[in-house]
């Protein structure tokens, strides 16, 4: 099992920014699902969003991570999957929440690979801990007055934190994905 410096700094940072912040101004705006692509898998998840006032809102999700890297990692097919968090920031250009927006992200993935060589052949299974700290931009839309839609793509980095077995992929991201949610208040 090996920890890397950067996860040390990302979790400092992360904690220092969240407790910044005044948690009894937060107000539960919606609830939904979140559904993001990217070239070796896909992630679902539930959110919550928190609005900050001033156009901002504070988001955390949760969800599963479903890999399908086939030769994109380091070894001739790897596949698995795990459950995450995620939490992020978001900043809209315009009032009511909604319209163009942009975000900055931290996930953390638990993930069990399986892996697979052809030459030599050779398979395993590798557990790791992912960051994965992503920029996003989008654009929500009203669907009506209690649902959204928001569509955005989003660009990044996977760093695999802790790891348990041979190595496994890691390196940049682009994610494209929608979410549907419905407003609480």
């Amino acid at each position: 099992m090996k920890l890397k410096p950067i996860f040390i700094i990302a979790l400092l940072f992360c904690a220092l920014s969240v407790s910044a912040q005044e948690f009894k101004k937060w107000q539960l705006n919606d609830l939904g699902l979140e559904i993001q692509a990217y070239p070796a898998g896909m992630m679902f998840m539930g959110k919550a969003d928190f609005n900050l006032g001033e156009n901002n809102q504070f988001t955390a999700k949760a969800g599963y991570n479903m890999a399908r890297r086939q030769d994109f990692g380091e070894h001739d097919n790897e596949e698995g999957g795990g459950l995450g968090l995620n939490l992020a920031f978001k900043h809209y250009l315009k009032e009511d929440y909604l319209g163009w927006n942009y975000s900055l992200r931290a996930s953390l993935w638990m993930m069990t690979i399986d892996w697979r060589d052809n030459a030599p052949a050779q398979t395993g299974t590798t557990s790791i801990t992912v960051f994965q700290p992503t920029i996003s931009g989008g654009y929500d839309f009203a669907l009506n007055p209690k649902l959204k839609l928001g569509l955005f793509v989003a660009f990044g980095y996977e760093i695999n934190v802790i790891s348990s077995g041979q190595e496994v992929g890691q390196g940049g991201i682009s994610l494209a994905g929608f979410s549907l949610s419905h407003k609480i208040k």
